[in-house]
């Protein structure tokens, strides 16, 4: 008796946990989304919608994560609509989604070379030769076996076919139509046919024929829901895209000041795009417009009387009939960056088949440039000791009787230039701290904790990246200074720096460091190419290598990661060890 057609079945899912980031396999390694239907819903979709992110890199699987979420959105979307009566399956829909599958249910009996998965055993017989006997067996159509009788339990093909419209239907976020609507009837009947034909093409196979594999088979074309994307995607502009990118940006970094700081860059990008070369939809965004909104950068005006408030057009007049300086390759090749992360995201998600930035090599060519003009123009980082003599000779650290200009920012106006140097520390790290953020550990070492040490209420507080987190000992010379008594004399509750106060993107060194450039301009009366509090930074790491502290200690002291290869990411460095190093450090006194 010729046995049952041996095709897959769907199996009940286990219960899983679900979570809101990328799942990994704990097999695999590959991420996947996993989100919890609505009950509403799972007639339709089932309890899980999952989805491969095709990677078992963390990084790229955080980027996908985003444009998955927003698929399994639309899935939802449509399923809704079929609760609602609205079809989101149409007729033709139902044909291709049985093609589909049989191209790739012939794909995969090619490669296995299982072909019998797709028939049923016929009458088979015995052959003997001598003292030999073998068995043999022969093989039937779906539909040869249902004339002898042996299809499936009371004919029902559509129980048959049923797990894999499923299937099909999941893999392209399509709900499952009511069993009584005519799309359904439709699905049934397109599957039994791709059935008998994947069978009948099966059986040749398996008989060695090679046939051209389903000739009668329609070939791949959009579904209804698929044309429709194409359609809206032409419809999205850049500042849409844009949105979605910041959207994604905050999912994947957090909502904190330094990713909103580089969505509020970006969006100032975006926006000059479209005064310079148009409010353009995303697809009409290729080489040429990534060209000539490079063309047009490089002709914007860096700065000048006059030119607050006017447009971008109107800038580059200015700059044309009055010579004004440009803006440098630098600031073109960052504004180039911005645009391509922007279409980056338009990429991953499908909305462009390449980013016009790459592919065409603006950004390339505009970080060449840059380079060379760095290479060519490059300017001294660090203070010279002249200069450093000059800034802690200055009334702000030499008159006890010195009132501050204009911003009274208390005892930061001094403490803040010395931690600086001693430590080279930034100056969010420092402006930031918190009053118990001046510590001292357990064998006796005062130090300053940036972010090292979890506080429940961090707040907005951040750091420029995880090595930053770390704890810097105190040089003995700023505790002479008396910066312990100044420390305990503060609110143990509130800031190091009371008068320090958050601006609206959260930093709290912001207006303190416009006040400070202005100090040494007029006050200090220094004319110096260093950046006024990050020349400090630079400072530290040049009188670290003078004075013999070695690469790892300076780098743990700064939060760099350093490029010690991958034994430096093992272990850490000792308190004590970079308290004892810091204090070759010259005196601000002995310089």
């Amino acid at each position: 008796m010729p046995s049952r057609p041996r095709l897959a079945t769907s199996r009940k899912p286990r219960r899983r946990s679900f979570m809101a980031d990328p799942f990994k396999h704990p097999v695999s390694g590959i991420y996947y989304l996993r989100r919890r239907v609505p009950a509403e819903l799972r007639p339709a979709l089932g309890h899980e919608y999952k989805r491969s992110l095709k990677t078992r890199d963390p990084g790229q699987a955080k980027s996908r994560y985003a444009a998955a979420w927003t698929e399994s959105d639309a899935a939802f979307a449509v399923a809704r609509a079929g609760l609602a009566g609205i079809e989101a399956i149409s007729l033709e829909d139902s044909s291709q989604l049985a093609a589909r599958w049989f191209r790739s249910e012939q794909a995969r009996l090619e490669r296995s070379r299982r072909f019998t998965e797709m028939l049923a055993e016929g009458p088979g017989g015995r052959w003997s030769q001598g003292d030999h006997e073998e068995e043999w067996a022969s093989y039937l159509t779906l539909a040869q076996a249902a004339a002898q009788g042996e299809g499936p339990p009371n004919n029902d093909w559509a129980a048959l076919v049923a797990p894999h419209i499923r299937t099909a239907l999941s893999e392209h976020g399509l709900p499952l139509p009511p069993s009584d609507s005519l799309v359904a009837s439709h699905l049934n009947l397109a599957f039994i046919e791709h059935l008998h034909k994947l069978s009948s093409w099966a059986l040749q196979r398996h008989e060695g024929e090679f046939t051209a594999p389903g000739q009668d088979v329609a070939p791949i074309a959009p579904l209804a829901t698929e044309r429709q994307k194409e359609r809206s995607t032409k419809q999205i502009r850049l500042p849409a895209l844009f949105d979605s990118y910041s959207n994604e940006k905050i999912l994947n970094d957090g909502d904190t000041r330094a990713t909103r700081k580089t969505i509020a860059s970006f969006k100032s990008t975006v926006e000059r795009f479209v005064e310079l070369v148009g409010d353009l939809h995303v697809n009409d965004i290729d080489r040429d417009a990534v060209g000539r909104f490079r063309a047009l950068l490089a002709r914007m005006p860096a700065k000048g009387e006059g030119t607050r408030g006017l447009s971008a057009q109107a800038l580059i007049t200015k700059a044309d009939a009055e010579n004004l300086t440009r803006l440098s390759e630098p600031t073109i090749r960052n504004q180039l960056r911005a645009l391509s992360a922007v279409l980056s995201h338009a990429v991953r998600l499908d909305w462009l088949s390449e980013n016009p930035v790459i592919a065409g090599g603006a950004g390339r060519a505009a970080a060449k440039a840059a380079t060379r003009r760095t290479v060519t123009t490059r300017k001294r980082k660090e203070y010279t000791r002249s200069e450093l003599q000059a800034i802690f000779n200055s009334p702000a650290f030499a008159s006890k009787n010195w009132k501050p200009p204009r911003a009274n920012f208390g005892e930061a106006w001094y403490w803040l230039p010395v931690l600086l140097f001693y430590t080279g520390a930034r100056r969010e790290e420092l402006a930031q701290l918190k009053a118990i953020d001046v510590r001292r550990s357990e064998d006796g070492i005062w130090h300053l904790n940036i972010l090292a040490v979890a506080d429940e209420e961090d707040g907005d507080r951040g750091v420029k990246t995880e090595s930053s987190r770390r704890l810097i000992p105190l040089h003995p010379d700023v505790v002479d200074r008396g910066f312990l008594v100044y420390a305990n004399s503060v609110d143990k509750s509130g800031q190091l720096f009371p008068e320090l106060k958050a601006n609206p993107s959260g930093y709290y060194g912001a207006n303190f460091g416009k006040h400070w450039t202005n100090y040494l301009r007029s006050t200090v009366r220094l004319v110096s190419p260093v950046s006024p509090m990050h020349g400090f930074r630079h400072t530290f790491k040049t009188l670290c290598r003078d004075v013999g502290i070695t690469e790892e200690v300076h780098d743990a002291l700064t939060g760099h990661a350093g490029s010690g290869g991958v034994g430096r990411a093992y272990g850490s460095m000792s308190l004590r060890r970079m308290s004892e190093e810091l204090q070759r450090l010259p005196r601000i006194i002995d310089l």
